[in-house]
């Protein structure tokens, strides 16, 4: 509840009077703005103080964006500073809120205008953090005493102004955080992650860069390509790619390499299928281990002991005929076949479509479509040998989609860290990476997993892997899997937090999509810019304020908070503040 004995207007905090009135400003007197000769401490009204605007039964929140001394008084101004100044400084203050006066309610907009000759006041810390509080907090849950609420940090310049707000309006449309190099990003995602384990929801962060190892409470970590301490080595199967990448990765020639490709992929489909339903079709098991399934009355499929159905000189309509009969059962979009039998059945794909004494069997291999397929499979076999796509292509190291169920299912487990820092950029092995875990995600939030337990996933240096593509021109394919989850899952109950120092590089209709936004200092002219088209709440007088911010202070913006605000985010504790610091010279230049 609003303590009643904190008073919105304090008579002995007035600041001046209001003189002019806009439609989302005003301009005021401020005759104790003025820094005079040993008086500095007793000056009120400094640009970016929070102001209350007596209007009666309701008063406006504003906060100062200019101060100044009229022109006319400023060649005077130096000689009366050492005796008695008596310059007028003038403001200006932007309208944020309206707060009643007796409930203390803080409505978003201006319900009441200001008129000239209103007062204005020094907002109080504790009075205008009591009100953004019950505003933001708003009704209890049934059958719950409290709210949930995520501890954030103080309103900047005011010691007793905590700010905290429930995780549904936080989280609830998908959350943005911005700022440069040392501008306070990474301690602000921490502390939204250990806030998270604090209440005990679920949270999984992608960690491009490692700094986060160790550094969230009690997190089950995961490291892809190389295993740390603390930190067991991942794959993610490649069974859950999608036909797309696979394309994408190998980049097939549209004439030859393409038609080939997609032919051995239903062929590996065809043999798995066929060889899980022996009883389908008569089996004859030959010398050489192969076996031939009957299908059809004059025509059988030669699956051979590797895996691969030989075609050289077998019955095209056998092969046509299962193709149909198992239509139900090759239909797919993954990666579901052995892929180590790629490059093999790819040749067993290159012969002739017929044999010169009949039309109805394939004829012997084709030399010309074999030498045209060996660069595809030179690629086939050098991603499956690399060392840098052993995330995706090795047994090593645990099934990550095994464990993320695990993790959903686990009520004592609250957060997952999975580390990037091994994966290499070589042949977009992490984009790649990335974007697959993004769309597992998606899929089991389709499939209403996170519906009781809704899942807030964190994506670092996300200007690497959100609106790029990669591949090729005829084979390629587009980083959206967290944009898809920026579109459409928050009605499924999985919401991203998404954090770079190049909000430019992400695009439009992703930012769109963000409901909580946190800038922290920005000094990028088109960086700013795009987070002031992005957000209609920030406008150029609280944008104004970006480059100047100090380290771990950031403007809040968001559909739910009443105006935008300047936050001093709570600093983490000394075990979870992340690695971010730049290289250390003192440390190790000037040795002998």
């Amino acid at each position: 509840m609003t303590d009643p004995i904190i008073a919105l207007i304090d008579p002995d905090k007035r600041v001046g009077t209001v003189t002019r009135v806009s439609a989302s400003s005003i301009e005021l007197t401020a005759p104790k703005a003025l820094a005079a000769s040993g008086q500095r401490g007793l000056a009120k009204g400094a640009t970016g103080d929070f102001v209350f605007i007596d209007c009666d039964h309701e008063t406006i929140l504003g906060r100062i964006t200019d101060v100044l001394v009229p022109e006319r008084q400023r060649p005077a101004l130096e000689r009366q500073m050492e005796i008695d100044a008596n310059a007028e400084p003038q403001g200006r203050a932007q309208l944020l809120a309206t707060v009643n006066k007796s409930t203390h309610k803080v409505t978003r907009g201006i319900n009441v205008k200001p008129r000239v000759g209103d007062g204005v006041y020094l907002a109080d810390g504790g009075a205008l953090a009591t009100a953004i509080r019950e505003a933001l907090q708003g009704e209890i849950e049934p059958g719950k005493t409290e709210r949930l609420l995520v501890n954030l940090g103080r309103l900047s310049g005011i010691a007793d102004a905590s700010i905290a707000m429930p995780p549904e309006k936080l989280f609830g449309r998908h959350c943005g955080i911005f700022g440069a190099t040392g501008g306070g990003k990474s301690w602000t995602l921490s502390k939204l992650l250990n806030e998270i384990v604090r209440l005990r929801g679920k949270c999984i962060l992608f960690d491009p860069t490692g700094e986060f190892a160790g550094k969230v409470s009690g997190a089950k970590e995961f490291s892809f390509s190389k295993a740390n301490d603390d930190q067991p080595l991942a794959r993610f199967p490649y069974r859950q790619l999608s036909e797309i990448d696979l394309y994408a990765l190998l980049t097939p020639s549209v004439q030859m390499q393409g038609p080939n490709l997609r032919s051995a992929i239903k062929s590996l489909r065809l043999a798995t299928a066929l060889r899980k339903e022996p009883l389908r079709y008569a089996v004859k098991a030959m010398e050489d281990g192969s076996e031939r399934f009957a299908v059809g009355k004059r025509g059988f499929v030669e699956v051979r002991q590797s895996g691969v159905v030989r075609k050289a000189g077998n019955s095209r309509h056998a092969l046509s005929l299962a193709l149909i009969e198992l239509s139900t059962e090759l239909d797919s979009h993954f990666c579901d076949f052995d892929v180590h039998l790629l490059s093999d059945q790819i040749k067993e794909e290159c012969v002739k479509q017929h044999t010169n004494d009949t039309m109805g069997s394939y004829g012997t291999h084709d030399d010309f479509a074999l030498g045209t397929c060996n660069s595809l499979n030179v690629r086939i076999e050098n991603y499956l040998s690399s060392p840098e796509m052993r995330c995706l292509f090795s047994d090593d190291g645990v099934d990550i989609c095994k464990e993320i169920e695990e993790f959903i299912a686990d009520p004592i487990q609250h957060a997952l860290v999975l580390s990037f820092e091994h994966v290499s950029f070589k042949y977009n092995t992490r984009e790649l990476l990335l974007n697959t875990l993004g769309r597992y995600l998606l899929g089991l939030a389709r499939q209403n997993v996170f519906q009781t337990c809704p899942l807030v996933c964190f994506l670092d240096e996300a200007h690497q892997f959100i609106g790029r593509s990669i591949g090729d021109d005829t084979n390629h394919v587009m980083l959206d899997a967290f944009g898809l989850i920026a579109k459409e899952g928050r009605k499924y109950g999985l919401t991203t937090t998404i954090a770079t120092q190049r909000p430019r590089d992400v695009p439009s209709d992703v930012l769109s999509q963000l409901g909580t936004l946190f800038v922290h200092r920005l000094t990028n002219d088109r960086d700013r810019e795009t987070i002031e088209r992005a957000c209609g709440d920030l406008d150029r007088d609280a944008a104004a304020f970006i480059p100047s911010l100090a380290q771990g202070e950031a403007i809040i913006v968001g559909p739910e908070l009443p105006a935008p605000l300047p936050v001093l985010i709570d600093r983490p504790e000394k075990g979870q503040q992340p690695g971010s610091h730049g290289p250390r010279y003192q440390a190790f230049w000037g040795k002998s």
